[in-house]
Parts: structure tokens; sequence; C-alpha cells
């Protein structure tokens, strides 16, 4: 299950939106998406999986704060459920600069973990420093090109507008008491946008690009010689920041993510 509440993390960072700071106009919202089991392995123990994201992006004039609460139940081929949930708050200046985090973990109703604190870049793609407060005092150097989630999925908008197909980042999110880790991204050609009555305007329906990424473990954590990734997600997501629909790879089984309820969030009026 650890590496299952690493995944757990990354999505929520990942499913996020992106910096007005930047040419990219971002729609501030509240979605609902419903997660089943895709497929499994023989060797994975998963007899099914169900669960549900609810995500909220609000803009608080000068960063975007977002909140997002992950929960899967695990059914298992030998017997007995297992019931996952993530709590996930964070603040990121939308210079790309700041952030703080938030993050608690449950399993079976009893919290496990908790995890948070603050990071800060010296500039664009400047090296920086994460102090966290929980579960320890800790403070760990940041390397050049660290990108905070909001950022990172700003650099995969512009560069899925200006026809780029590939991008590789290094990602600090906080879920976790160590340093950034490299995040793999392919975007596919762009696709037209799915309408039917789950998103209305001015939310979309809009065209959609299909994206791949590839989490792999942390500066210095990896195993030496590893070359897969720790997680994979395939996402479809518009222009404005909002996923229509992902797909959770865990590598003995995957999740279905669908958009079942999506609203339009009031403008901070700044």
């Amino acid at each position: 299950m650890k590496k299952i509440a690493a995944a757990i993390a990354a999505i929520l960072v990942t499913v996020s939106a992106a910096s007005v700071a930047q040419a990219v106009e971002l729609a501030a919202h509240r979605a609902f998406y419903r997660l089943s089991l895709a497929s499994a392995s023989n060797e994975s123990n998963m007899a099914g999986v169900e669960g549900a994201i609810s995500y909220e992006i609000k803009d608080a004039c000068d960063a975007w704060i977002v909140e997002q609460n992950f929960a899967l139940r695990f059914q298992l081929a030998n017997g007995g459920d297992i019931d996952s949930v993530d709590k996930y708050v964070s603040w990121e200046s939308k210079d790309g600069l700041e952030y703080r985090f938030n993050i608690t973990r449950l399993s079976n109703g009893q919290e496990t973990e908790t995890v948070g604190g603050r990071a800060e870049l010296e500039s664009p793609g400047g090296a920086g420093m994460a102090i966290f407060d929980q579960p320890s005092k800790d403070r760990i150097a940041l390397s050049r090109g660290t990108v905070f989630p909001t950022e990172h999925t700003v650099i995969l908008l512009e560069k899925a507008a200006s026809g780029a197909r590939f991008d590789r980042h290094l990602l600090f999110d906080g879920s976790k008491i160590e340093t950034s880790a490299p995040v793999m991204a392919v975007v596919l050609k762009q696709q037209e946008g799915i309408g039917g009555e789950i998103i209305k305007a001015p939310l979309g329906p809009a065209a959609i690009w299909p994206m791949q990424l590839a989490f792999y473990a942390a500066e210095g954590a990896g195993q030496q010689g590893e070359e897969f990734p720790d997680f994979e997600m395939t996402m479809n997501i518009q222009p404005n920041g909002v996923v229509t629909s992902l797909v959770l790879n865990f590598g003995e089984f995957k999740v279905n993510g669908v958009l079942e309820k999506i609203e339009e969030l009031p403008s901070s009026g700044c």
C-alpha cells in the first residue's frame, strides 16, 4: 500500500490548474470524479476498486488554493476491504516561487500520516528549499529546475499549445519528506472535446489534449539502474485546466476516473 499512497499523492497534485500569470487562462471550479477498476492482473489481488475525487481550485488573487479529497476502497480477492483517504490542501503563488502544503492520510478510518510545510525557489528555474513541519522538522534542498504542481501544469499546457510533444521536469509536491522527482510527459494530438450534460459554458466543452505522465522516484531515492516509473497517469485536459477524464496506472491494476459533476466558482474580484 505504500506505493499506492505515493501514487495517490501524485494524482492529487497533478489534477490541478495553471497560473494565469503565464498566459494560461484558468477556470476556477469545483469538480467530482467517480473512480472504478479498469483492469487488474492476476498478481494484483484486486477484485474491485471504487471511489471518488473531489477537487476545488480557488483564486486567491496572488495565488491559487487547491483542496482535494481522494477516497478509494480496495476490494481484495482474498477477502476484506481497505479504505484509503487522502486530504490535500495547497497554496501556490502565481509566480511559481512559493508553495505551502498539507496532506492527511487515513486508512480504514484511522489517520496514518500528516505531511505539511512550505517551499520556496530562489528564482524561476532556480534552486530552492523545502521546510517540513510535519511529521518531523526537516529542511531539504531543491535542485535547480524544480517546479511546483500548478507551475508544472502551466508548462504542460503551454507546451501543448505550442505544439511540443515531450516534457521532463523535476516536481516537488510535498507528499513525502524528500526532494523533487522527475516527471516525464507525452502530449498527444489535440482532440475534439465531449459535450453532453456534464460540462457546460463557460467551463466547456473545449478541445482536449490527452497527456501521459510518468512519475519517477525522487532524486537520490531510486535504486541503481532503476528505469521504470513509480506510477503513471493518462488524462484529458482542456486549455482552461479542466480535466475531463483520467486513467490511473498503479502497475498491477488500473483505475478509471470519470467526471460526474462540475461547477464554476465565482471570481475573486481581484
